[in-house]
């Protein structure tokens, strides 16, 4: 194994609650998932910390920890070292806050490695561990701010609507719904996924034209309705200009 676990937990803490070390010999992947609060560490360094933030603390660096007690936080935290002792992890890595695009799935892998460790299966647990690591050091950055940091949540949202949704649903109904201009949830939804609003409603519904093809019978013209295209020849132009052939073609090279 890449790694060794040395401990780990979910800690949902107290109103009263603080926190103080003098160093740890391992590295602490700190993750928050509720409330707000504040890591101090150096000569006035400060880390401020909220839902979706994750920090990797570095060894032998003394830390102090706040928090709102009105937004108490919960957070997942894994101490961990490598395996092999001679390596370690770049400075520049360490000790800086990452607001993770996908906060679920960050949660969901960190609460994996928490429960294969509580069973004993340190193994299972640092393959986690490993996948938890890949995504704080290389999935598509954030940019890191308090108004974007709420609107990453509002765009997460509105993927999970477009990507779950049979029928792409318009700009206009999140618009509605969330109480913004059409014109800025674009602005937004481009700054966030870096990509436009448009470019990925058309791929996800490909993605979902694509399934259809290979795992149902529905003719190209019952894909092209359900999934809210004009009509057969609409469906087929946008599905070449992204595949690179058409539907029938991708059909029956499967």
């Amino acid at each position: 194994m890449t790694y060794k676990i040395n401990s780990c937990g979910v800690c949902d803490c107290l109103p009263e609650w603080k926190w103080h070390t003098a160093g740890f010999s391992d590295y602490d992947l700190w993750a928050v998932f509720r409330g707000t609060g504040e890591i101090q560490y150096g000569r006035d360094k400060k880390i401020s910390v909220h839902d979706g933030i994750c920090v990797l603390l570095d060894r032998e660096t003394e830390y102090r920890a706040f928090h709102d007690p009105e937004q108490p936080l919960l957070v997942i935290t894994v101490h961990f070292d490598f395996s092999d002792e001679k390596k370690s992890i770049p400075s520049s890595e360490v000790l800086c806050e990452k607001l993770m695009a996908y906060p679920l799935f960050f949660k969901e892998m960190l609460l994996r490695v928490v429960s294969y460790y509580n069973r004993n299966d340190e193994r299972t647990a640092c393959i986690y561990l490993e996948a938890a690591l890949e995504e704080f050091f290389h999935a598509d950055p954030v940019e890191f701010s308090q108004s974007l940091g709420v609107w990453h949540k509002i765009i997460n949202e509105i993927c999970t609507e477009i990507d779950t949704s049979p029928a792409m649903p318009k700009l206009s109904f999140f618009a509605e719904k969330y109480g913004y201009t059409e014109r800025h949830i674009s602005k937004m939804f481009t700054a966030v996924k870096k990509i436009s609003y448009s470019d990925y409603t058309q791929t996800s519904r490909i993605n979902k034209a694509k399934t259809r093809l290979r795992f149902t019978d529905l003719s190209i013209a019952d894909i092209a309705v359900e999934l809210g295209f004009c009509d057969a020849c609409h469906f087929t132009k946008n599905f070449r200009k992204i595949v690179g052939i058409t539907p029938l073609s991708y059909r029956k090279q499967i």
